[in-house]
């Protein structure tokens, strides 16, 4: 179209991302509205959570979000690329595979380590800034580890044994924390004694965390020292050297790990493109107060590379000002081609900060509210939950969810290794196949009961209130009146031959109970004197819910007289022993289990809220959720099954616009 209007996004960091689900959810349904984002990676990395990939707490997998995930269905281009240059005057972005016009653009490149000019910093140093950066600091901290196993010199030893961690901000103490954590694992598996190990963090501030309070201050130093951690305050590090870190006036540190954190600037590149430029933000780009560019009409400034003065203090470098920054941007790009005259202006609204040591213990001050230890743990696992149920959906918690907890190795979260041990599927085999038998079982024996013989009436009027037909009895009701004249017979009967022989039973009767009664009184004390002994204490062959209990009235009521009955009786029998083995026949051959076993615990609650279910019949529920754990992959056909299905699922449009995915989306 010639008159359509062109968004383009440089950058799939938390700036980009937001910016780009904002943009799309508004312009979705518009033609003339075209939306790409750029970026040089197919994942959103989740840099708050970089530390715990570079210490080994979490596979690399964990701080990765695929962009097909976050922007399935959704109408917006994502271009695996990097951008080379920027021609403000033409309005057209270029990269190593093309170019793109804009008439909207938001640069959102982030930031960079910022070495402050310190000589041989960079050249000698990690950097956490990026998944790239923690993966080389995952390696080489497991190399060093496995090098130090063997080396027999102490002096080389001791410098591969010693890890030192530059900055005790943010970044700095869950680095920090992460490497401290990580030690008593290594030092099992390398059989190294803890004693010889040496972690260091180095700062030229008299505190660490600058940004919280006193007391949130105090516990992180006592956790840390606590877990013998040595912290090296007011000591600026004035140079580095291969395997050495210089401090003013207190030597050296030898150490063959030396990890860089004290601080960020904005992006060199970003820098470079001819935007306005604060004077005092380290390259980052200047920004009005509706986070343009300054002197460049259409373009934005977002996140990490966007600078800005709110009373007098430059917004901070963090997650949420990227997300607020972002939201001005696109609110102010849509007024602009909707034609509203409206502008959007930023203003803060943070709210607080966290701190995780490990995978055990943080700090936080969020929301008003001082914490620390599993309260401000399970706050920052809440709010990173949050944000992924925003940009991709429940799929992406649950992966948040078995990366943190289920998948968590040696015990590295704060409730330990309680969730993460599981159970092999071959275990749970011979279980799965008797629950199937069971089930089986049940139908079979409906079958012999007589419940698909129609010519014998219904069988399952138990199941309904007393007086309820089910539809399609005529029947059973005509057998049901013949029943009744015989039995009024048979009682009028009975009544006559009692009469008759009543002049000779009765005197027969009183010498019988004459004769037993001694023996009564000594049965008696004998069940007494037993029952004081041992008593039932649980009989579980009782319903768990009664019969005649309000709960179960109402049910029997609401759902079988209500809807049941109104179902031919034949119809409704056919389909409770179908449904009785097809459930037990699916568990039984590991086809379909998780379903079955889903099936299995609802037939098991039916029938329980039916007030037919006793307590020794409770370990089919039970059984059926262990069920759910895949426990059909093993020595079963949903082995074969599940993964073609999964394939097909998530390449379905429904998976992909409601990130309802099994795993990953296939397309």
């Amino acid at each position: 179209m010639a008159d359509q209007k062109r968004i383009l996004i440089l950058g799939g960091g938390y700036a980009g991302v937001w910016a780009g689900k904002i943009l799309e959810k508004r312009f979705r349904k518009r033609d003339d509205v075209k939306i790409t984002l750029i970026d040089k990676l197919p994942f959103h990395t989740l840099m708050t959570e970089l530390h715990e990939v570079a210490g080994w707490r979490t596979e690399p997998e964990s701080v990765q979000v695929p962009f097909r995930k976050i922007f399935a269905t959704k109408k917006i281009d994502v271009v695996l690329d990097t951008v080379t240059g920027v021609e403000l005057d033409r309005k057209l972005v270029k990269t190593e595979r093309g170019e793109y016009a804009y008439d909207y653009l938001v640069v959102g490149f982030g930031a960079q380590p910022e070495f402050f000019g310190i000589p041989g910093v960079k050249e000698n140093s990690f950097t956490l800034w990026s998944f790239d950066d923690a993966m080389k600091i995952r390696n080489h901290v497991e190399d060093v580890w496995t090098r130090a196993a063997a080396e027999p010199d102490p002096d080389k030893r001791r410098k591969l044994l010693t890890f030192v961690v530059a900055g005790a901000g943010f970044t700095g103490i869950e680095m920090f924390g992460e490497l401290v954590e990580h030690r008593d694992v290594m030092c099992r598996k390398h059989h190294i004694d803890r004693s010889e190990v040496r972690i260091v963090n180095v700062e030229a501030l008299p505190s660490i965390l600058p940004i919280l309070e006193e007391p949130l201050r105090a516990a992180t130093e006592k956790y840390l020292a606590k877990h013998g951690a040595e912290m090296m305050l007011n000591t600026p590090i004035v140079g580095a050297e291969p395997g050495k870190v210089l401090l003013k006036d207190k030597g050296a540190i030898e150490t063959e790990t030396f990890i860089w954190t004290c601080g960020v600037s904005g992006s060199s590149f970003a820098a470079g493109l001819g935007l306005a430029k604060a004077e005092r933000g380290r390259g980052r780009l200047q920004a009005d107060s509706g986070m343009g560019a300054v002197g460049h009409p259409g373009v934005y400034v977002a996140g990490d590379n966007s600078f800005l003065l709110e009373d007098g203090k430059p917004v901070p470098q963090i997650v949420e000002a990227a997300h607020q920054t972002a939201e001005v941007a696109a609110a102010n790009i849509i007024e602009e081609i909707e034609g509203t005259g409206k502008r959007h202006e930023f203003k803060s609204n943070f709210h607080g900060f966290m701190v995780s040591i490990g995978g055990r213990y943080a700090v936080a001050n969020a929301g008003g509210m001082k914490s620390k230890g599993f309260i401000a743990m399970a706050m920052k696992h809440m709010i990173n939950c949050w944000y992924l149920l925003n940009i991709a959906g429940v799929n992406q918690v649950w992966e948040y969810v078995k990366h943190e907890f289920l998948d968590m190795k040696n015990g590295r979260s704060f409730i330990g290794s309680f969730a993460s041990y599981k159970v092999r599927g071959y275990w749970p085999l011979l279980l799965r196949m008797w629950l199937g038998l069971m089930w089986v079982m049940e139908g079979v024996n409906k079958i012999g009961e007589g419940w698909l013989a129609w010519g014998s009436g219904s069988k399952s009027g138990w199941m309904f209130s007393q007086g309820v037909v089910q539809a399609g009895q005529k029947v059973a009701e005509a057998t049901s009146a013949a029943s009744a004249e015989w039995v009024e017979g048979a009682e009028t009967a009975v009544e006559a031959t009692a009469a008759a022989s009543g002049e000779w039973v009765e005197p027969a009767a009183e010498a019988v109970a004459a004769a037993s009664e001694w023996v009564a009184e000594g049965a008696e004390a004998v069940a007494e004197g037993a029952t004081q002994a041992f008593g039932k204490v649980w009989d579980l062959t009782q319903a768990i819910i009664p019969y005649d209990s309000g709960f179960v009235t109402w049910f029997r009521q609401t759902f079988m007289d209500g809807i049941f009955a109104f179902l031919p009786f034949q119809a409704f029998q056919l389909m409770i022993v179908a449904m009785e083995i097809g459930i037990g026949l699916a568990l039984f051959g590991g086809l379909f289990t998780w379903v079955a076993a889903v099936a299995s615990i609802g037939m098991c609650f039916v029938f329980t809220f039916s007030g037919m279910f006793a307590w020794d019949q409770l370990w089919f529920v039970f059984a059926g959720i262990l069920m759910m754990g895949g426990a059909g992959r093993a020595f079963g056909f949903d082995n074969w099954m599940v993964p073609f299905l999964k394939r097909w699922w998530n390449g379905t449009k429904f998976a992909r616009k409601w990130h309802f995915y099994g795993d990953d989306p296939s397309k």
